[in-house]
C-alpha cells in the first residue's frame, strides 16, 4: 500500500511485490557524479487496480475491491523504491467472484504467488 499522486481521489494505491532486489550500481557515463559504487533497493511489482463500481470505505462500511490489471496493459507492473511502501495490507480473494487466467498468460508466470498458481482471483478486498 502506498500514498497516490497529489490528483488522486482514492488515498491508496495497492500493488503485489513479486521480487525484492538490491543491487551495486557504478554510473560511468558522461554525466555520472560519482565513480564508487552505490547500493539500490527497489520492488518489482503487479499493480492493482480500484473497483470503481464497488461502493467502499468507511461510510459504506465496506473494504475496498481491487482486482489486478490486464498485463497487456501498459504499466501494469512496475518498479518501486521500498521507502514509498507506507505498510502491508492483507488482501483477501473475493472468493464467490472465483479465478480466472484473463489478466495475465501465460498460466504459468512468475508474476503469480506462490509459483504453483495458474490462475488469478478476479478480485481482493483491501483489508486494512
Amino acid at each position: 500500500m502506498l500514498l497516490p499522486h497529489d490528483d488522486e481521489p482514492h488515498p491508496y494505491w495497492y500493488a503485489r511485490i513479486i521480487g525484492i532486489f538490491h543491487v551495486d550500481v557504478t554510473h560511468t557515463g558522461p554525466l555520472s557524479k560519482s565513480p564508487h559504487k552505490q547500493s539500490v533497493d527497489f520492488l518489482w511489482i503487479r499493480w492493482f487496480g480500484r473497483d470503481l463500481d464497488h461502493e467502499a470505505g468507511w461510510l459504506a462500511q465496506r473494504l475496498h475491491r481491487v482486482g489486478f490489471l490486464d498485463a497487456e496493459q501498459p504499466g501494469a507492473f512496475g518498479f518501486l523504491d521500498p521507502a514509498v511502501v507506507i505498510r502491508g495490507v492483507h488482501m483477501i480473494p473475493g472468493f464467490a467472484y472465483g479465478t480466472s487466467t484473463e489478466f495475465l498468460s501465460p498460466p504459468r508466470s512468475v508474476a503469480r504467488l506462490p509459483l504453483n498458481e495458474v490462475q488469478d482471483w478476479r478480485c481482493y478486498y483491501a483489508g486494512m
